[in-house]
């Protein structure tokens, strides 16, 4: 039996927005690799999640990026999983609707205008810039992204009516999210280990982390996690962020590790 430690970035192993870890954060990834492999698991592109820790102090093997559409192997593509192409055309046409919309490829990140507060603070923690949606041409759209500050809850209600053959859900209050269907980080994390006995523990706060945390063997929330994730979660850490998935850890290492 391979134990497997899988987490969120954003609102588990440090705080939103942030360009880098939190010390915690790299504290718990050092203390899990002692017992199993690391995978971290995000809606965050690769380039926004390789940026944020030391690849000398901290080594990762496996990265889900876009919540499960781009799936790397010591920072090499094993899997891609592109948003219909049906669906893109629809966020084309219907762009001026949102506050801003990105659309991320496996190698881009495209936004429809690079003036507001939100896209300056996204590019700040992800530490790239992007590209202007209309140079966009005929790629794979891993992963829509549309933000939206006072009906997020009806965009998701709509879209998902709207369309088959995509997953649709929130990953912060103004955080619309688009993928395929195939997907979500569970299913990201069974695709990598099919063929292995595996035992999961799995670490989120955002409502993009539910399956990982219901269907895991052991499923931890971090204090600011919502409460549709503490619902489901087999353990809630009375931290936030980092030292929430520290204490979670040495809650397993007492519990399924000594």
């Amino acid at each position: 039996m391979e134990n497997i430690f899988v987490s969120d970035i954003d609102g588990t192993l440090t705080s939103f927005g942030s360009p880098v870890l939190d010390e915690y954060g790299i504290k718990s990834l050092k203390k899990a690799s002692q017992w199993g492999e690391i995978i971290l698991a995000s809606a965050r592109p690769y380039s926004g999640i390789i940026s944020m820790y030391n690849p000398e102090e901290l080594e990762i093997d496996y990265i889900i990026s876009l919540n499960g559409g781009h799936i790397l192997y010591k920072n090499k593509t094993l899997f891609t999983f592109p948003v219909p192409s049906e669906i893109v055309t629809y966020f084309i046409k219907n762009k001026d609707r949102f506050e801003n919309l990105w659309f991320y490829t496996e190698f881009h990140w495209y936004t429809s205008t690079m003036e507001t507060d939100v896209y300056k603070k996204e590019s700040y923690a992800v530490n790239s810039e992007a590209i202007l949606l209309n140079k966009f041409k005929s790629e794979n759209v891993l992963k829509i992204l549309a933000v939206c500050e006072s009906d997020r809850d009806i965009i998701v209600s709509e879209i998902g009516n709207k369309f088959s053959g995509v997953n649709v859900t929130s990953s912060s209050e103004s955080y619309v999210e688009i993928f395929s269907s195939q997907i979500n980080k569970f299913n990201a994390v069974e695709t990598i280990f099919r063929d292995k006995e595996t035992q999961i523990f799995a670490f989120g706060d955002s409502n993009n982390d539910l399956e990982m945390i219901k269907n895991s063997f052991l499923g931890c929330a971090v204090n600011n996690a919502t409460p549709q994730v503490k619902a489901v979660a087999d353990y809630i850490s009375s931290f936030n962020f980092g030292k929430g998935v520290y204490d979670s850890l040495e809650y397993i290492q007492k519990k399924y590790l000594i």
